[in-house]
């Protein structure tokens, strides 16, 4: 997720860097709203020494974008519906969309094809064997510190999705306050009940 909207062009530019590179990829334009995350100098820069042309749709007009507000939709409602599934507290909404989105790249199928994104993009189909539900109870081994002989092994946490970088699971420690990434976790999916889970 980025810290502020500013943060967008460069993102965008190193994504378009990598199709380039990585998948041979050239782009010839992107499409976008009035947002200043799209119309301003840096893009307009990068997009020129690219060779890329800029569209916007016109003001007040979402309907324009049509594809990506309804992506935007999608993730936004399944993102709703995880967090109350497992009635985890809404300032982990990040989590949430990010899983989502981890979710929809490995199991929908790309629109006139019969491949998911992850399938086009690694060449090989997903193992979603790994999955669990978001939001789960779980218990994480204190792997990282010294532990006395009667001390607790574990933390208690939520389960909140997958790493991006490594494979792990990202979680919630309760006791320490922080999200984290591990493989040594062991995740409940059983029903939860109580009150909203998460950084209060």
């Amino acid at each position: 997720l980025l810290r502020s909207k500013s943060d967008a062009p460069e993102h965008i530019e190193a994504l378009c860097t990598r199709l380039q590179n990585e998948k041979g990829l050239k782009i010839n334009q992107i499409r976008s709203d009035h947002g200043k995350e799209f119309e301003n100098s840096y893009m307009e820069s990068f997009c020129t020494r690219s060779g890329i042309s800029q569209e916007f749709s016109a003001l007040i007009t979402p309907q324009q974008n049509g594809v990506m507000e309804r992506k935007n939709r999608v993730i936004q409602e399944m993102a709703r519906a995880m967090l109350h599934n497992k009635d985890v507290a809404r300032n982990l909404w990040g989590e949430a969309v990010n899983t989502a989105c981890y979710t929809v790249n490995k199991v929908y199928f790309r629109p006139g094809t019969k491949k998911t994104p992850y399938e086009l993009w690694k060449g090989r189909k997903p193992n979603v064997k790994y999955f669990r539900i978001f939001g789960s109870t779980c218990f994480i081994l204190k792997d990282r510190e010294n532990v006395g002989k009667f001390d607790s092994r574990s933390d208690e946490g939520i389960f909140l999705g997958y790493s991006s970088i490594s494979k792990a699971y990202r979680v919630y420690n309760k006791r320490t306050m922080k999200v984290m990434e591990t493989m040594n976790v062991v995740i409940d999916e059983s029903s939860d009940s109580g009150s909203e889970k998460g950084i209060e």
